[in-house]
């Protein structure tokens, strides 16, 4: 059986047949947008949001859009449906689209492109929730401030994470060129102390991550304590707590940082109630 099932413009592909142009910019520049989400039970999370999200990484790369949200969504729930899976795992991808030459110039494409990536949604690890995962600092050499854009150029998330290996540890929290954290490669960062969550401000150069949302307006249901701040690496060695959070792996704890363990260097207790209180909120919704 094949592994993926992959929309291009409204065709589905298995991973052997699915093909985009040498000239598509995305390839070329990495002039694209996109979004990962799930399904459960075959309805995507939160897609409106994703939707709302992408429209916004696109405005602030100005790619002008010749799709609309009702075409994407239509394609969205043709892939779904097409899918043998019911959690699946979407990838949705916008490119300026094919080059007719090389060159920067946009007006050298003329229709966006829009793949569509899907895959069965795999139980993360259960070491994840009886050990946790180790993080090292990583130094951006960017200086972007404000919500990022979601957009194919990854080159400095690749970096940290590379970094992170290197070093025997699993992943990566960035840090920007003031030396504030900003987030995880690929996820938003969280820290607890003295019973309150904190997670970094979005001014500091952060992706606002809809699972980072879901947790913020949980925490305002629950009346739990939450601050959205600027935070430094002493900050989260101070933690008692610390995990990360992204739509397809929900909140996976943190337990050591730089080899350092994180308060008692187990999976937090309130971090494991928050997943099963996040776990429970988004089913109901």
């Amino acid at each position: 059986m094949n592994k993926f099932l992959i929309n291009i413009n409204g065709e589905l592909f298995n991973e052997e047949n699915a093909k985009i142009s040498v000239f598509d910019r995305g390839f070329l520049y990495g002039d694209s947008v996109y979004e990962a989400t799930r399904t459960f039970n075959r309805i995507p999370f939160r897609i409106q949001h994703h939707l709302d999200r992408l429209f916004f990484s696109a405005q602030k790369i100005e790619l002008e859009l010749t799709y609309s949200r009702e075409d994407i969504l239509v394609l969205i729930e043709q892939t779904i449906k097409a899918s043998p899976h019911n959690d699946i795992f979407l990838r949705i991808i916008l490119s300026r689209g094919t080059n007719k030459d090389l060159g920067l110039d946009p007006e050298l494409s003329s229709k966006n492109n829009l793949i569509i990536i899907t895959k069965a949604i795999t139980p993360n690890p259960d070491w994840w929730l009886t050990k946790g995962i180790s993080m090292i600092f990583y130094q951006k050499k960017g200086h972007e401030r404000g919500p990022l854009p979601k957009t194919g150029n990854y080159q400095e998330n690749i970096l940290a994470y590379k970094d992170a290996i290197k070093k025997g540890a699993n992943d990566a929290i960035m840090i920007n060129s003031e030396g504030l954290v900003t987030e995880g490669t690929t996820s938003n960062i969280w820290m607890i102390r003295n019973n309150i969550i904190y997670t970094p401000s979005l001014q500091d150069g952060v992706l606002e991550g809809l699972t980072r949302k879901t947790l913020i307006q949980l925490a305002q249901c629950k009346n739990l304590a939450f601050e959205e701040k600027s935070l430094t690496p002493n900050d989260f060695q101070e933690a008692s707590e610390c995990f990360i959070s992204s739509t397809t792996r929900n909140l996976v704890p943190v337990t050591t940082i730089e080899g350092r363990p994180v308060g008692d260097g187990l999976p937090g207790k309130k971090t494991l109630e928050l997943l099963r209180m996040y776990l429970e909120f988004v089913s109901v919704e």
